[in-house]
């Protein structure tokens, strides 16, 4: 707009239309291309390795099987080497991304995998991994220094985004206390990764960012329930 008004007054009413679309234009394939990459965008900020059924057996069998029932198949699998528990879906419109840390395949029980599962798949589902991503993908690099672009991302996601989380995955395994006791082993072992950029915060199952340093605040108000409290509300169900 600012660019059609400049136009408009030193050149003529014509040459503002024409900026205004001109710009207007160059924004909108911008943002298309932005979001067409975002989730190799995301997985190349957040890393991680590809994992099948010989690598974590267990992990891959919950997936699995929360897949048919919960109608998302076929999400591809990642390790993050790490030594607290964590993990994290990422989506566009024909993919999906699960990333888990070591730590959390490693110490979780299956009951709690599959709280923790059904958590991630309930994302991808209702689409707030997409959003995530989408939002990552073309905000990104305004997250944390923008309030408007932190806005815009918390607003998308809905007030206590991790609760809402919650209890989308309870819907699907029906049993509240599976994911309850795995949020208290996740707080019990620590969740923050070592090297996380703390734009990617709001695409995590929990904290994944020591004090929540660098982290938009309007995302961590969204985001960033505390573990304890979370266990709390579903053991409330």
């Amino acid at each position: 707009m600012v660019v059609a008004i400049v136009a408009a007054i030193t050149i003529g009413p014509l040459y503002g239309i024409v900026a205004l679309f001109a710009v207007a234009g160059g924004w909108w394939a911008f943002v298309r291309m932005q979001a067409r990459g975002a989730l190799d965008k995301a997985l190349s900020t957040i890393g991680g390795e590809p994992i099948d059924e010989t690598d974590f057996p267990r992990w891959v069998n919950v997936v699995d099987g929360l897949g048919v029932s919960s109608g998302v198949s076929d999400a591809e699998l990642r390790v993050l080497d790490s030594d607290h528990a964590n993990a994290v879906a990422l989506a566009s419109p024909n993919r999906s991304v699960l990333i888990a840390t070591s730590a959390l395949l490693d110490s979780l029980s299956v009951v709690e995998m599959e709280g923790i599962a059904a958590n991630l798949l309930g994302r991808v589902k209702d689409g707030s991994a997409r959003y995530g991503t989408v939002t990552f993908g073309v905000l990104g690099g305004f997250l944390g220094s923008i309030d408007a672009a932190g806005k815009l991302v918390a607003d998308g996601l809905g007030d206590q985004r991790d609760v809402h989380s919650d209890l989308v995955a309870v819907a699907l395994t029906r049993y509240p206390p599976g994911l309850a006791r795995a949020l208290e082993h996740l707080d019990r072992i620590g969740t923050t990764v070592a090297g996380t950029a703390p734009n990617t915060a709001h695409l995590w199952v929990a904290p994944v960012v020591d004090g929540d340093v660098g982290v938009d605040a309007a995302i961590a108000a969204t985001v960033a329930q505390p573990l304890a409290y979370r266990a709390a509300v579903l053991d409330e169900l």
